[in-house]
């Protein structure tokens, strides 16, 4: 993950509206089910039932922590560079689509992109996020490692870059 911790932790980024959409649902559900003692009538005891809930919570709160973590180490960016990585991950924009709406050639585009994401993993640094933490506090998340493994698969960026 070193050479690509900047990918990752975008990309993570970008799931965060629906993870913690999905956070939410798994808590009001459990909270639900805790009204009339639904849970034990299916099996779950109460202490269970509490012990899912803050762990959902938990879980929530580091998102939340991660998502003002990039948020602040995108800040730190000279503003075409963070809106280069903003537009790539965040928005899910092509190099050319990138390139248009910051009226520069395509190679400009890509040359921004590779400096935006060295100085966004030295921000990162900067901020504690490193891998090991990354990877101890966020991995440990089931969403945020599904929505990471997408990079695995090879897929990711090609997908991207394609207009449909």
């Amino acid at each position: 993950m070193t050479e690509n911790r900047c990918n990752t932790v975008l990309v993570a980024y970008s799931a965060l509206p629906k993870i913690l959409k999905d956070h939410d649902l798994a808590f009001k559900t459990r909270l639900n089910s805790s009204f009339m003692s639904r849970h034990l009538r299916a099996g779950v005891s109460t202490e269970a039932l509490v012990t899912e809930m803050l762990q959902i919570n938990e879980r929530k709160a580091a998102a939340l922590t991660l998502a003002d973590i990039v948020r602040t180490a995108l800040t730190t960016l000279p503003a075409p560079l963070s809106e280069a990585l903003v537009l790539r991950f965040v928005k899910g924009k092509t190099f050319q689509e990138i390139a248009l709406k910051q009226n520069v050639t395509l190679r400009t585009a890509f040359r921004r992109f590779d400096r935006a994401r060295e100085l966004f993993t030295a921000a990162l640094d900067k901020l504690g996020l490193t891998e090991r933490v990354f990877a101890d506090t966020y991995l440990t998340d089931p969403a945020i490692a599904a929505a990471v493994s997408r990079l695995d698969d090879g897929a990711y960026f090609t997908a991207k870059s394609q207009n449909v």
